[in-house]
């Protein structure tokens, strides 16, 4: 903005962005000799002809008298003290999202080179504003998926590619479901190793290592010792993350619960089968 009043040499310059209806304007940031409501400065674009056409055409509109021009905003002409004005559209993928407005305090007559100069400075603001735009969605983004995976109940997890899989990240479900807080899993290395079942932690280790050199994506089912030393069985199914390069960097996985599964399945393994009409040892005799 700055830059703008300098380099044009002009009074004020404004930045504003129209809201989502497209029916107000309002004023986002200021610089040069400017009364300090225009941050405030809501108009609407019905009362604005100038910066409706200019956003409508997406082309600049200049005015070089403006005391008396009914295309000027009669509010923002009263407040800024507008005299001379050029509105030149902020563009992002072929569409106008706002305005660059230089302002002077008297009337001025605007040259070619003062416009291919103000155009080029609108150019630059649309990429800045844009940036800032994909961040705040990015932000956005990344708070609705960091909500959700904090909720889902699961336990969602980054660890390094091979042994002794030291945790980068952990989900807080840990805690409620086994009892580890994330910060036990994160501070120190081989966390994991420390709490999977003596048993599963060979055919894991193989398992992985193999899906690592070859599928890039692994599913295990294992048994984890909580807190309490009970055992837990998780089944975990995770994806390799590479970089640009094409080098592992590390696992993405989730792990879900299934001790309730495997229970169902051990009792039915030690139920005994009966077919049907034929009658076990333990029935009693027919009468």
């Amino acid at each position: 903005m700055d830059t703008a009043v300098r380099l044009v040499g002009v009074d004020q310059a404004h930045l504003a962005l129209i809201d989502r209806l497209e029916k107000t304007l309002y004023g986002v940031a200021s610089s040069g000799h400017h009364h300090p409501e225009a941050l405030h400065l809501r108009c609407s674009l019905s009362a604005s002809p100038a910066a409706r056409d200019a956003l409508r055409s997406r082309r600049p509109v200049a005015i070089d008298k403006a005391r008396r021009d009914p295309r000027v905003n009669r509010v923002a002409r009263g407040l800024l003290g507008i005299e001379g004005a050029a509105y030149m559209p902020l563009l992002s993928g072929g569409q106008s999202f706002g305005l660059l407005i230089l302002v002077t305090l008297r009337p001025h007559r605007w040259t070619a080179e003062e416009m291919i100069l103000a155009r080029h400075i609108a150019s630059f603001g649309s990429v800045a504003l844009g940036n800032r735009r994909l961040l705040t969605q990015l932000a956005e983004t990344e708070r609705r998926l960091r909500s959700l995976v904090e909720h889902i109940p699961a336990i969602v997890y980054t660890c390094e590619v091979h042994p002794p899989y030291t945790t980068l990240y952990v989900s807080p479900q840990t805690e409620t479901m086994l009892g580890y807080s994330p910060r036990e899993w994160t501070r120190g290395t081989g966390f994991f190793m420390k709490i999977i079942h003596p048993d599963d932690l060979g055919k894991v280790i193989d398992l992985t290592e193999e899906n690592a050199r070859t599928r890039g994506f692994s599913t295990t089912e294992y048994r984890l010792l909580d807190r309490q030393g009970e055992v837990r069985w998780f089944r975990d199914e995770a994806v390799l993350m590479r970089d640009p390069a094409g080098e592992p960097v590390a696992w993405h996985g989730v792990m879900v619960e299934i001790t309730g599964l495997k229970r169902m399945e051990q009792e039915t393994i030690a139920r005994p089968a009966t077919m049907p009409g034929r009658r076990s040892s333990t029935d009693p005799p027919p009468a």
